[in-house]
């Protein structure tokens, strides 16, 4: 019995603020999100790579391209890494699905599809018959990952990756320009000129290559992205391992690497491992 004017305790997520009921870890509404989440997960989540490949390639075939079903290694890597590998693994949808399932006792195979897992995860009852991804004292954190991950895989399936382009050629603009990934031509919301891709793209090339921008893998890795250039975890760390990428300092316990020694690199390695280059590259 809840007596009138005593104040519940406040719903354990992060920057939620509503009331919960002693004997739970979250509030009805947070309750309701974590496992319209997780049923997401069951029925989206394996549609992800599929649907992000072929939209592409439709928008290939629309500008004239090749057409196909040859996918975008870069974009096939994104894809790879926020599910499975992510900066530090754990930061992937398998990594925080498949430590919430250890916290619950839920029972998966290392090869489970994620959609398995979550569902997994989804029925698992406490000896009480609650659902065990509600009362478990891991669920607060697990439960903002989830929202988290689910936020990120949706935006992927649904829309385009944009990228920046810099800023407007324009001198007397300097709007800060970006678009989809597959777009060949952009029209600068200041100066309402239209602007060839693969001549921004020059200039930004030009301008990584001269930059003095630092920062940790992750740093690095999350601006060439927006950039529309993607590099795996794995990638820098294999080439940091070997002596090909040099550190310039350390902040803590993290490495701190030149952009510019990054995108050197990675030119090396392919000279048009970027989304703008295969695009061009398809379309010719």
């Amino acid at each position: 019995m809840i007596l009138e004017g005593v104040r519940l305790a406040d719903c354990k997520l992060l920057r939620c603020g509503r009331e919960r009921d002693d004997t739970r870890q979250l509030c009805p509404e947070c309750e309701q999100r974590l496992l319209a989440d997780l049923e997401w997960f069951t029925k989206n989540i394996g549609y992800l790579e599929t649907d992000k490949m072929n939209r592409i390639n439709k928008n290939h075939d629309a500008n004239g391209g090749g057409g196909g079903y040859s996918d975008n290694p870069p974009l096939r890597e994104q894809v790879f890494d926020l599910l499975y590998e992510g900066d530090e693994h754990m930061d992937s949808v398998w990594g925080t699905l498949s430590a919430f399932a250890k916290c619950l006792g839920v029972e998966y195979l290392n090869h489970d599809p994620l959609n398995v897992l979550a569902q997994r995860i989804a029925v698992k009852k406490t000896k009480q018959g609650e659902p065990a991804c509600l009362c478990s004292t891991a669920t607060p954190v697990y439960a903002l990952e989830i929202r988290i991950a689910r936020d990120k895989c949706q935006r992927l399936l649904n829309q385009g990756h944009t990228v920046s382009l810099g800023n407007c050629p324009n001198t007397d603009c300097n709007m800060p320009l970006s678009a989809d990934e597959t777009a060949k031509q952009v029209k600068c919301r200041g100066c309402r000129n239209v602007w060839n891709i693969q001549f921004l793209r020059t200039l930004m090339q030009d301008k990584i290559k001269h930059s003095t921008y630092t920062g940790t893998a992750s740093d690095i890795r999350s601006k060439l992205q927006q950039a529309g250039y993607l590099v795996s975890a794995n990638t820098l760390k294999s080439w940091a391992h070997r002596g090909k990428l040099t550190p310039v300092r350390k902040e803590g316990r993290h490495p701190i690497y030149r952009i510019a020694d990054v995108y050197m690199l990675m030119q090396q390695t392919n000279p048009v491992d970027d989304i703008w280059g295969l695009v061009g590259k398809d379309a010719k």
